[in-house]
């Protein structure tokens, strides 16, 4: 009798007990149902379990109704204990380096050697080790991939394998590591570090979610990793093509562009659900206050933000995050449906804890009325009490719902914190002081006359409109009013018109003359013509400017194309990060159309006899592009004269110049008010052969 009543109570799950618990529920109304609590003071005497630490994979519980008993005296019951099952495999250390700490079944000896080889061991992490050795020795040829996975790679060049590659890629060569923004060094580290970390969660989740063995963890993180690729390709797409023309302030130039090779998106989305299954103390030993004492989920922490050192990640990771957030309600819900670890016979000792602390609830929470405490019985020992009711239905619903409360309480905080954390050094990674102007002044070919020589080209347009004035106060507003300056002495500005007759172009010099910094920095052309033909108008301008100004760069402008508001800066900027980044680059390009191309004075020459053959084309009947597009195309690199320029092209993630004649248009093509305006996405922001900074 006392063996039977022993083993009883010290597994509450058996059926045994359970049935000796229902019967006395179902019991005559006249008496008071007894609970298990009652039913183990009754119990004259218990075994004493061995000390705490020789039970690593076990948890102290109350048992049913701990949640209406009075304080204990000396002589109840003290809390059961509930045995692991023989299956289950032993728990990982809660705080790593604790003295008791067990993995396997066996006593680590501390070392970072001997815990590595332990966590190695892991199924998944194998299959992952061996998949980043083969693609890593293949990445070593230099072909495949050639650099980083990024949105711009995907939705662009439709470079589907090197997405699906880059998890298992440790990049190793120079161009990877150039595009990864990583050293050989941390290259290296940050690849043993990750799947440090991978077997990490493998050996605790896969005990959590199922109970044996790694097959459900192996197929979530095969799902986690193609979600986290598919959210990564539609926040690019969402935040650069979709909302980066006509919603500016929703633009963000880095999600197209932020690229990544390794494990640390992945590790990113299984940390929310680390964090639905936190570390459980064993014993009171586990419970140590010692300041060295690392936690299995603190150390996860840091190993996945090891990744965002040497680079910034807030796009990939923060794909990782949201999907790992949305896999927490998915488990939460096939737990509660009797999957992923729900099962009472192969769960681990922390869900045995969360299972059943809701399967033995007592009380309305739990769909049940609330029993009476023995003093209330007593009073009314005469007085027939009803059968406790319950209601499955309303019982599944609350535990549900608690559950997902749970989940979002335990976990947003935790996201928020990261989102926060990556945002701040995504900031640090990204954000560059504007260049001063000494700097930029002796940055580039300090020998010319000139850095930069802009040409306002101008023109006639329908109903008379003129934009000359606005347009060129927009750039002469950025001058600055002392008479000597290392940088704006070598920037002028060439207003440009090929009409003999133009009132506007004699209206606005004569009010520019007028004007200290304009009599210094502004120069007015006009030769004398008047055909409507905006392809000989360039090559005239061009040449005219380009033989006889000692320049650097040749910018060509339209006359309705005013900077925005701090698009001057940003145009100094690109120029510097051009020569600083892009050796062989041919111009940058800060605008759209004919507007804001500004070439090396040499490349502009060869722009013009590009744009001469065009004329002879035409004269012959052929079909060419417009002079916008050829002058666009010879910066590309897409023409035979300008090959050089391929894969050199330099841009700025948004248009630094407006757009003052949409209707207006020489072409006779018009736009919307809102199209093509200050903030929006440059036309080639994104395409993997662009540079933009």
């Amino acid at each position: 009798m006392h063996s039977s009543a022993s083993s009883q109570l010290l597994n509450p799950h058996s059926s045994s007990a359970f049935a000796s618990y229902a019967s006395s529920i179902a019991s005559s109304p006249g008496s008071r149902p007894t609970s298990p609590a009652s039913t183990a003071s009754a119990v004259s005497s218990v075994p004493t379990p061995p000390p705490a630490h020789h039970y690593h994979n076990s948890i102290l519980l109350p048992l049913a109704g701990h949640h209406h008993a009075s304080t204990p005296t000396s002589g109840a019951t003290p809390p059961q204990l509930i045995s692991p099952q023989a299956e289950s495999p032993v728990s990982t250390p809660d705080h790593l380096g604790h003295p008791h700490a067990r993995s396997h079944g066996r006593q680590h000896s501390g070392s970072l050697l001997s815990l590595t080889a332990a966590l190695l061991a892991q199924p998944a992490t194998r299959l992952v080790l061996a998949l980043t050795i083969i693609l890593t020795v293949v990445s070593l040829g230099g072909r495949f991939p050639d650099h980083c996975t990024a949105p711009s790679h995907v939705l662009y060049a439709e470079q589907y394998p090197a997405l699906l590659a880059s998890p298992f890629i440790i990049p190793l060569t120079p161009t990877l590591l150039v595009s990864s923004q990583q050293t050989i060094g941390t290259a290296v580290l940050l690849g043993l570090s990750n799947l440090l970390s991978l077997s990490l969660f493998e050996e605790r989740l896969a005990t959590a979610l199922n109970g044996h063995g790694s097959r459900v963890f192996r197929n979530l993180f095969l799902a986690l990793v193609v979600s986290v690729m598919a959210a990564r390709q539609l926040l690019g797409f969402i935040f650069s093509r979709a909302f980066g023309w006509q919603v500016p302030w929703l633009f963000f130039s880095d999600s197209a562009h932020e690229c990544n090779l390794g494990l640390a998106p992945y590790l990113f989305a299984l940390l929310p659900i680390q964090f639905l299954f936190p570390d459980v103390s064993t014993s009171s030993e586990s419970k140590s206050s010692s300041y060295w004492s690392i936690r299995r989920t603190h150390l996860q922490v840091i190993l996945c933000l090891f990744n965002v050192i040497p680079k910034t990640i807030v796009w990939w990771a923060g794909s990782g995050l949201a999907v790992g957030f949305l896999t927490v309600f998915l488990i939460s819900y096939q737990q509660r449906m009797g999957h992923w670890g729900a099962n009472k016979a192969k769960a681990s000792t922390y869900d045995k804890q969360m299972w059943t602390e809701d399967y033995f609830a007592v009380g309305d929470d739990a769909g049940y009325l609330t029993e009476k405490t023995e003093s209330e019985s007593d009073s009314a020992a005469s007085t027939p009490i009803s059968t406790p009711y319950y209601d499955p239905m309303a019982a599944k619903d609350r535990r549900l719902s608690r559950l997902f409360s749970k989940a979002v309480a335990a976990v947003l905080p935790m996201i928020i914190v990261l989102l926060l954390f990556l945002s701040g050094c995504n900031h640090l990674h990204t954000v560059r002081p504007d260049v001063s102007t000494a700097t930029l002044a002796t940055a580039v070919e300090s020998q010319s006359r000139y850095l930069l020589t802009l040409v306002l080209m101008t023109a006639p347009r329908k109903n008379g409109v003129v934009y000359i004035k606005e347009t060129l106060s927009s750039y002469l507003d950025n001058i600055p009013d002392e008479t000597v300056d290392p940088l704006y002495s070598r920037i002028q500005f060439v207003v440009y018109t090929h009409f003999t007759d133009f009132d506007g172009y004699d209206e606005a010099k004569a009010y520019f003359d007028t004007i200290p910094k304009a009599r210094k920095h502004v120069k007015w052309v006009r030769e004398q013509g008047s055909e409507k033909n905006h392809r000989k108008h360039l090559i005239s301008a061009i040449r005219h400017v380009g033989t006889t100004e000692d320049t650097v760069y040749l910018g060509i402008m339209e006359d309705d194309f005013p900077f925005c508001a701090g698009g001057w800066q940003g145009m100094l900027n690109l120029i510097y990060e051009a020569n600083r980044q892009v050796q062989g680059h041919c111009g940058v390009f800060i605008a759209t159309g004919g507007s804001g191309l500004i070439f090396k004075r040499s490349v502009a020459l060869t722009a013009s006899f590009i744009l001469e053959n065009d004329v002879k084309a035409l004269e012959r009947g052929e079909a060419v592009p417009p002079p916008d597009i050829t002058l666009q195309n010879c910066m590309l690199g897409k023409h035979e004269y300008c090959q050089s320029c391929e894969g050199n092209m330099v841009i700025s993630k948004t248009l630094l110049q407006g757009h003052l004649g949409y209707n207006t248009s020489s072409s006779g093509n018009g736009y919307s008010r809102t199209q093509f305006q200050c903030g929006w996405r440059h036309p080639f922001n994104g395409s993997p052969v662009i540079h933009a900074f």
